[in-house]
Order: structure tokens, then sequence, then C-alpha cells
């Protein structure tokens, strides 16, 4: 029974932590995307008309590039590094970039706690056998 908990606890606390990271990753990625960024309108290469779907910009070279999102409208902002104009972000509305970046710290900081305990766990589980 012991074994059970051990293992999905362990679970839980990787799959919380790999979760938090995405979110943290990502809201550094356009924080850093905003202020070093190019900043372009990206039109509706779709014909659908629900939520979301394909779109088209052009980048410094003229060359336009496709990508898919799950933004609905016309036209979209999209936000792409200089360097390369095929890594193409789409930004998050301010409040969902905020409550993402303190949720992902606040699950990078309660799972990596929780993987430490699980080792502890774990070690005390296999040593009394």
């Amino acid at each position: 029974m012991g074994g059970v908990v051990t293992i999905l606890l362990g679970g839980l606390a990787w799959l919380g932590l790999w979760t938090g990271l995405y979110g943290v990753i990502r809201a550094r990625r356009e924080r850093r995307l905003r202020r070093c960024g190019v900043t372009v309108t990206a039109t509706r290469a779709t014909m659908s008309r629900g939520g979301g779907g394909g779109t088209s910009n052009p980048d410094a070279t003229g060359t336009y590039r496709g990508f898919l999102h799950g933004e609905a409208g016309p036209t979209i902002t999209a936000i792409q590094p200089p360097e390369d104009p095929a890594d193409v972000l789409v930004p998050m509305p301010p409040f969902t970039h905020l409550v993402g970046t303190y949720a992902g710290a606040f699950l990078v900081f309660c799972s990596g706690v929780m993987v430490v305990l699980h080792a502890v766990m774990a070690l005390i589980f296999f040593l009394d056998g």
C-alpha cells in the first residue's frame, strides 16, 4: 500500500513541477519577446469561422509565414524574435499572463517541495522494507 501511495505522490509531484516550469518559462519568453521582439499583425489564412485557426504574417524579408493559434478574430497581434521570424508567439492578455506566471511559480515551489518529500518518503519506505 505504501508503495502505491509513494508512486502516485511522486508522479503528481513531477507532473506539477513540469507544468509549473512550462508556465514560468512561457511567461519569461513572452516578457523577453515583448521587450526585444518584433510585433506583427497576422491575418486569418483559413476560411473557418470558429475560434482559432491558421494565420499568416509577413516577416522582415516580405516572406509570408503561417502558424496555428487558439485566438479568434480576423487579425491577431503576434510577437516574433528578429533573428527567427518563424518562432511566433501570440501574447496572452495581461491578467492571464500575471496569473500564469504566479501560478507557475507557485507550482514549481510546491512541487519541488513534494519531490524532495517524495524522495525522503521513498527512501524510508524502501529502507523499512
